[in-house]
């Protein structure tokens, strides 16, 4: 499987908890994908995005995408942007943010992201939120889940915004997607049906 991780605002591929991630993620024979995105203290979402694209190329049905907090919507993006060959396994957004109005942020949040489309992008999605994240309210995680018909893992204390260095609810979260199988493929039933 191809895990692409998307860090976050003043993040990097080095910071938080992504290089214990990602060496975890090796260990258990994944493909790991982890770029550094542009001007992370200054963050433009064209920049990330292409970065992404650059980085990342064609998509498919052994590609997670993790996305963490100003990445969960990057992520989501890049999904809606990415060239695929097939729907990708599965989405997670770690304490995504919702629709933030700082002037910083905006141009992330300026043009609406097509939920009925998007929720079709993935053949799962997941959404992991703590309770006591003091930078981005849990009710973020509420809006998401609920658009997208995701998971939602709630966390009531300890994990805060998920900024600490290893937190094995994220790599357990991962590993369910890896090997949950798919009950449907669009499609896929058609040749039975309609054979004579």
């Amino acid at each position: 499987m191809r895990i692409v991780l998307v860090h976050g605002y003043k993040s990097s591929s080095n910071g938080n908890f992504f290089p214990w991630l990602r060496d975890e993620l090796h260990a258990k024979g994944h493909e790991v994908v982890c770029p550094d995105l542009p001007n992370p203290e200054s963050p433009d979402p064209e920049e990330w995005m292409q970065t992404l694209i650059d980085a990342v190329g064609v998509i498919d049905d052994e590609t997670i995408i993790v996305g963490h907090s100003l990445g969960a919507p990057t992520a989501l993006r890049f999904l809606e942007a990415a060239e695929a060959r097939s729907t990708p396994k599965a989405c997670i957004l770690i304490s995504p943010a919702w629709m933030i109005k700082n002037e910083m942020f905006q141009g992330f949040f300026l043009s609406e992201l097509d939920f009925d489309v998007l929720m079709w992008k993935a053949s799962r999605f997941v959404v992991l939120h703590s309770h006591d994240d003091k930078s981005i309210p849990f009710d973020h995680a509420k809006k998401y889940a609920d658009v997208l018909h995701a998971k939602l893992i709630e966390r009531n204390e300890g994990e805060m915004h998920f900024t600490g260095d290893k937190y094995p609810i994220i790599l357990d979260t991962i590993e369910q997607a890896v090997a949950e199988e798919i009950v449907f493929k669009p499609g896929e039933e058609l040749g039975h049906q309609y054979e004579d």
